[in-house]
C-alpha cells in the first residue's frame, strides 16, 4: 500500500474519533521483504493497514503500537533479525534483519508540497517530521545535512543516519505516484487499468470514441479523455515522467499517440501488436511522420514480457504491468 492510500486510510480513521501509530521500516540487512520507508499502521481499535514485511513480524508489531496508544512507553527503534521456528521467536523468515521506528502519529499529519520532497522524519521520542526541497536552506536542527539532503533530492531513495549534532534522521524522496497513459480503450485496456492502480499508478485513458471509453469501464482511471491521441496526451500533459501504452491496434490512433508520446520523451512508449504490425508502424513513423530513427527504436514492442506467454487479455495485462514494473524499477534494457 502506498502512502498516499495509507494516508487517506488513516484520515478515515481519525475522522471517526480514532487515534493513530505507525512502523516505520528504517533500515534492512541482509533478505527482506520490503524496503525502507515500508508502513505498517494500527488504531487504537486495532485496525492495520500497510507493511513492513510479508506477514513476518506484523503481528507483534500490532501489539506494540496498541501499547504506544495507550500511553505505555515513548517512540523507540525496534530490531528483528531472522526466526527460528523451534524457539517460536518473532523475525523474518528470509533471514533477513530490519530496524523499526514506532510512534503516535501527529494530529494532524504534515501535508507533503506539491511534485517531489524530501521527508525528514527525526528518530528521537520528542519526535518531528517535515519536508524538504530543491533550493531550500539547511533546516534547522540538522546540522551539516544540506548535502546529504541534496543527494536524496538528486537520486531518491532513502537514508538513515545521524547529522552532525549527533541526531538521528530518516530521510526519503516523496514524489508523485507513476503515471501511466492508456492510448485504446480495449479489453486489455480494462484490466491493465484495474491491475496497475492497485500497484500504485495513477492512470488516464485516452480514446476518442466515446463508446468505447465509457467511464463505468474504468472506474480505477483518474481519467478518460475523448479526444485523438495527439491532443488526448497533450490535455494529459504528458511529459517525460510518464508510462504510455498504445493499445488501440488501430494504425489511426496507433501512429498519432506514438509521434505524441515519442515526442514528448515519454519514459515508457508500449505498443501492442505483431512484429508485422510492429515494423508497419515503425516505417510509417521514420518515412511518413519523419520521427527519427534512434526515437523509433525506443518503442516496446510487442509491448509486455514476452517470456510470461500471455495470450488471454487480462494475461497480457499482466505482462504489460511486469514490464511496467521493470521499467519503473530502472530495470529494463
Amino acid at each position: 500500500m502506498d502512502t498516499t492510500t495509507l494516508d487517506r486510510e488513516t484520515g478515515v480513521w481519525r475522522n471517526a474519533g480514532a487515534r493513530v501509530a505507525e512502523a516505520l521500516l528504517i533500515h534492512t540487512q541482509h533478505s527482506s521483504p520490503r524496503g525502507p520507508g515500508a508502513r505498517l499502521r494500527v488504531d487504537d481499535r486495532g485496525r492495520m493497514a500497510g507493511g513492513v514485511s510479508m506477514g513476518c513480524v506484523e503481528n507483534d508489531l500490532r501489539e506494540h503500537l496498541l501499547a504506544l496508544l495507550r500511553g505505555e512507553g515513548t517512540a523507540r527503534t525496534v530490531h528483528y533479525g531472522m526466526a527460528f521456528a523451534e524457539s517460536l521467536e518473532v523475525g523474518l523468515s528470509c533471514g533477513g534483519e530490519i530496524d523499526v521506528w514506532l510512534r503516535v502519529l501527529p494530529d494532524p499529519l504534515p501535508v507533503p508540497p506539491p511534485g517531489r520532497s524530501v521527508r525528514c522524519v527525526k528518530l528521537d521520542p520528542a519526535g518531528g517530521e517535515f519536508f524538504w526541497r530543491d533550493g531550500e536552506p539547511e533546516p534547522g536542527g540538522m546540522r551539516g545535512m544540506l548535502e546529504r539532503l541534496e543527494g536524496i533530492w538528486k537520486s531518491g531513495g532513502t537514508w538513515t543516519g545521524q547529522d552532525a549534532g549527533g541526531g538521528r534522521w530518516f530521510l526519503e524522496e516523496v514524489a508523485p505516484r507513476p503515471r501511466l497513459i492508456i492510448v485504446g480503450a480495449s479489453p486489455i485496456a480494462d484490466s491493465l487499468c484495474a491491475l496497475a492502480t492497485r500497484t500504485g499508478w495513477r492512470v488516464v485513458v485516452v480514446d476518442p470514441r466515446r463508446e468505447h471509453a465509457r467511464a463505468e469501464r474504468f472506474p480505477d482511471a483518474e481519467a478518460v479523455i475523448h479526444k485523438w491521441p495527439e491532443e488526448g496526451l497533450a490535455a494529459a500533459g504528458a511529459s517525460t515522467e510518464d508510462a504510455v501504452a498504445v493499445l488501440a491496434h488501430d494504425a489511426k490512433l496507433d501512429v498519432p499517440a506514438l509521434v505524441a508520446a515519442l515526442r514528448a520523451g515519454c519514459r515508457y512508449v508500449g505498443l501492442l501488436g505483431s512484429a508485422g504490425t510492429q515494423a508497419e508502424r515503425r516505417r510509417h513513423l521514420i518515412e511518413e511522420e519523419g520521427v527519427p530513427a534512434d526515437a523509433v527504436e525506443r518503442i516496446r514492442g510487442p509491448i509486455g514480457l514476452k517470456e510470461l506467454g500471455a495470450v488471454e487479455p487480462a494475461e497480457i495485462a499482466v505482462s504489460i504491468l511486469a514490464e511496467l514494473i521493470r521499467c519503473r524499477r530502472g530495470r529494463l534494457g
